[in-house]
Order: structure tokens, then sequence, then C-alpha cells
């Protein structure tokens, strides 16, 4: 509590001390007692930096400074610190107009949380050796600072820090810093920034930005092509496509990029941290392609362990000397089965690395099974057998025998289109020219035009009293004639009837026949069939056995 501090210059002399800094932290004092502590640092010579610290400061800047044409020591302090300064009535406050003197020299000022609004325009014209200035944690505006960064403000300012005050607009803040011709680097992080202006005006010898924490989504042309180091962490990017000719570091941190930036728009790049984004891998040619490239810092990504990421880190020996956080940031999202682990540490199955060939020796198999496949059927005739599985399917929709209403056929004639002949010009002419005539059905001349073929034939056969086989090598190897004789399998062998009249146009051997018609050669080697005799002077006998045959 110094509220009432009087300091008795008769009581010390002045004289050279080792004090470099004083630091008055939870001090109370007022206009009165601050003016003696003024008095009392001009009786310490060497002072360098002095620092307040929680301090409250009960007056309105009402100082009473009479005597200064004879402070002099106090002229050698370079660094002024103010943090969390408490001013009750900061609202009558004055412009510290009587201090102004006494801040010619000083090179460092920092003030930290003490609710600054502004700086004088005349304060700052005052601070010509000012070549550091921390505001952060202010309340400062784009028009006030606009007051503050006046002409002639601040001449050799090189660092300006304005971290979390109440900055809204970048292209308004650029303006307003162009009255400052020195400065290289500024930090406007932690402001509510939220948008970027497609352009904007920087200070021409700006080298150095800080833009982490602004709520940005999107980064333009605003930001300073000739930037050396550029500091955009913790925002909501998705993607980084500037030209930055002479950038060397980026921070990029804590954002939502899916990739690493493209190297050819950042030649010179030497630091790169872009932990804590989406990256879900990086290959060896993109590191290759940042070829100035010192240190990356990529780790706490969502990284895919994929095949061809592990082995390139393998493979890559020297990725711990430029990744500087590698292996312990470096862990597995996914594939499940390996979340967690470090990459340095994961193997996959070999089933996974290998997909192309295990792929290709899979689809090798599987052609080489439907080939042996293929070969079985045609061996054992299974396309044979599915064919008559359709046949049979269709034929189970139909009545097991037809209405007798609907039998207008003695016979339906069966034979290969080789043996058309004989049937047409001598089994026609004898049958169906006999008194009375017998009524054939041929497929040449009475399957219905346009209806399917296998129903032209179960029709036929279902209205036909008897069925007639003229069997012959043709026969066998006729197709349709297999057909015909399957579905008679069914519907006339399977009803043990003797509906099915067999005719031995020229001698079959009976290994010939199909093994498939097993009922066939079952019935030529246990029933009689009729041979058709080379010899004229037996053939009417033929004939008149047929009629019999069809007349049962």
């Amino acid at each position: 509590h110094l509220n009432t501090f009087q300091f008795s210059k008769a009581s010390i002399r002045e004289t050279n001390t080792l004090i470099k800094k004083w630091t008055f932290r939870n001090v109370k004092v007022t206009d009165g007692s601050f003016s003696e502590l003024v008095k009392l640092l001009n009786c310490v010579s060497g002072v360098l930096e002095v620092e307040f610290e929680g301090c409250t400061l009960d007056g309105l800047g009402d100082f009473d400074i009479s005597d200064m044409d004879k402070i002099k020591n106090i002229g050698g302090i370079e660094t002024l610190i103010v943090r969390r300064l408490a001013i009750p009535y900061f609202y009558s406050f004055y412009d510290m107009s009587s201090i102004y003197s006494l801040t010619a020299n000083v090179k460092r000022v920092t003030v930290e949380s003490s609710k600054v609004f502004l700086v004088p325009c005349l304060l700052s014209q005052h601070l010509k050796s000012l070549e550091y200035l921390d505001l952060s944690d202010n309340l400062m505006v784009e028009e006030s600072l606009g007051n503050s960064a006046c002409e002639q403000a601040w001449p050799l300012l090189q660092t300006l820090i304005l971290r979390q005050n109440r900055l809204k607009s970048l292209e308004k803040t650029g303006e307003t810093l162009l009255t400052l011709k020195n400065l290289t680097k500024l930090d406007i992080s932690k402001n509510n920034y939220v948008s970027m202006p497609e352009t904007c005006q920087w200070p021409d010898k700006l080298k150095y930005l800080n833009l982490s924490n602004t709520r940005i989504y999107s980064v333009t042309r605003c930001i300073p092509w000739m930037l050396e180091i550029l500091d955009i962490s913790n925002n909501n990017l998705d993607s980084f496509s500037l030209i930055l000719p002479q950038l060397k570091e980026l921070y990029i941190s804590r954002n939502k990029l899916k990739t690493l930036p493209d190297a050819s728009f950042l030649p010179m790049l030497h630091v790169l941290r872009i932990s804590r984004n989406t990256i879900s891998t990086f290959t060896k040619e993109q590191l290759d392609s940042f070829s100035t490239l010192e240190a990356l810092e990529a780790g706490s990504n969502n990284f895919l362990c994929s095949c061809e990421f592990l082995s390139f880190t393998r493979e890559q020996q020297s990725l711990a000397q430029i990744l500087t956080d590698w292996p312990d940031n470096y862990l597995c999202d996914s594939p499940f089965s390996v979340r967690g682990q470090r990459v340095k540490d994961t193997r996959l199955p070999a089933s996974e690395c290998h997909q192309v060939a295990l792929v290709s020796a899979v689809c090798s198999v599987l052609f080489l099974l439907i080939l042996l496949t293929g070969v079985l059927c045609h061996h054992f005739h299974g396309l044979w057998y599915l064919k008559m599985m359709w046949a049979w399917l269709q034929a189970k929709r139909k009545p097991r025998k037809a209405p007798p209403r609907d039998v207008c056929y003695d016979a339906f004639v069966s034979y290969s289109e080789h043996d058309s002949y004989w049937v047409e010009n001598m089994m026609v002419q004898e049958l169906e020219h006999f008194d009375p005539p017998f009524r054939l059905c041929l497929h040449k001349r009475d399957f219905i035009p346009g209806k399917w073929i296998i129903d032209n034939i179960i029709d036929s056969i279902e209205k036909s009293h008897k069925t007639i086989f003229v069997l012959s090598e043709n026969f066998v190897k006729s197709e349709w004639c297999k057909y015909e004789l399957d579905f008679s399998h069914f519907r006339l062998f399977d009803e043990n009837n003797d509906a099915a009249i067999l005719i031995l146009l020229e001698p079959i051997e009976k290994k010939a026949i199909p093994q498939r018609f097993c009922k066939l050669r079952k019935i030529m080697n246990t029933k009689t069939y009729l041979e058709w005799p080379t010899d004229e002077t037996q053939q009417e006998g033929f004939w008149l056995n047929l009629r019999t045959a069809l007349k049962s």
C-alpha cells in the first residue's frame, strides 16, 4: 500500500547501483504516490526495466512531476511492462501528457490485460525509440488503433502485438498500420476476423504475421506475398493454395486440411507445422517436392495406415530427421484393427498388403474352376440336364393327359431333318392316304408359327394318341429330337403306356445312344420296335404292323 508514500531525497544520495529491474507487484498507488515513485527511480542509476503486475492506480493520471528537468536517470529505462493494471476511474483518466517526456528512450512496452482501448496519438509520437509494443488482451478496435498509429507514431516500431483485442476487419487493420514504415512483425491472433477480403494493404517491410485463432475459414491474397513467417493455426481452413515465394515458416496446425500444401507454392519453405488436421497420409514424392524443408511437424492427424503408407515410413530411415514429433505423435486412425497404434510399430496382414496379387490369384482360381465346370458339364451333359429340368418344369404346369376332345392327331412324328424325305414321301403317303386315313402331326406342317418351340413339341405330343420316333444316327445327333425324346421320358415312358412307337430306320449301335437316354436304351432292350426293312418285299408287312400299332 503505497497510497501515502513519500520519498525524501535528503535521505539518499545519488549513487551507482547494480539494480537493473524494478518490479511492483500487487501495489496500490495514487497520483501523488506515483510521482514519488518516479523520484525514487530517478535516484537509482542503471535501471533498464520497470514492471507493474497486478497493481491498482487509484487516481486520474494527474501526475505532479514538477522537477522534470532534474530527472535524468529515469530516462535510461528501456523496458516497461504493465500487466493487469486496475484503474477504477478509467473513464475520467487523463491523457498522461505530464509523463510524455519520460518515454523518449523506452524501446519495449508491454501493457497486457489492462482494458486499454486507446493510446493517444501524442503519446505514440513521443515514443520515438519504441521498437516493441505488446497490447495483448485489451479493448482496441480499428477506429482507436487508427488514432494510436497516427502519422509519425512509433517511427521505429518493428514488433506490434495486438493479440486478443476487439479487431474485426483485416482490411481496416492493414490500412491503419500503413503508417508504421519499419514494422516487420505483427501478431493479431485471437481476434474475431472470421472472413478475409480478397486484397489488403500492409506495411512494406512486414515479414511475420500471426493470424492464429481468428476463426477464418479460407485464405486469400489478402495475405502479404512478401511474408517469411505465417501462423494461421487453430482456424477453420480446409485448404491452403496461396503462392508465397519468400515464406520460410508456415504454422497451420489445428485446422481441417486433408493433405499437405502444394510445394510449388512455397519454394523457400524450411519449417512446416501441420499437426492436428485431418490428413490421412503423405508420400515420399510430397516430401521430396519440398526441396528446402528442414522440419515437419505432422503428428496427431487421422492417419490411414495403408500398406503403401506403412511401407513408405519403414523405408525412409531419414524421417526422424525431418519429422520433429516422430514417432510418438503418429498414430493410426484406420483400419479399426490397428487404431491407436503407432505408425512405426504397425504391421498389416500380407493379405491386405498384396490385394492385387490376391485378387489375381482368386480370379485365376475362379477362371480355372469355371473352365473345369464347363468341361465337366460338357463331358457329363450338364447343359442337357438343365434344359431337361426346364422342359420338365414347363410340362409340370400342364395336365398329365389332354382331354379326349383335345386329341386331334393319331400320331406325332419325331424325326431328324435328314430323314424328312422318308417321313414325308413314304410314311405320310402310306398312312394319310390309307383308307381310313391316319392323321399325322409333323413339325414342318403343323407347328403353330410364333409359338415357343418347346411348347409346340409338348402340345403336339399331348394332342396325339401316339408318338412315333423315327430313330437313326441323325436322330441321335439332332438337338430338337433330343427335346422331343426328353419330354417323352416324362410324359410317355414315365406313365408306363404304349403311346410311343419306335421305328428303327437304320441300324444303331447301343453305344451310339447317349447315356442320358437311359430309358430309351432300356425300352429298346425290353420292348419290340419296328425296323425298316431294306428288302422291298418286306416293306408291306412293315406298314401293316405300323398301322396296327397306331390303332392299338
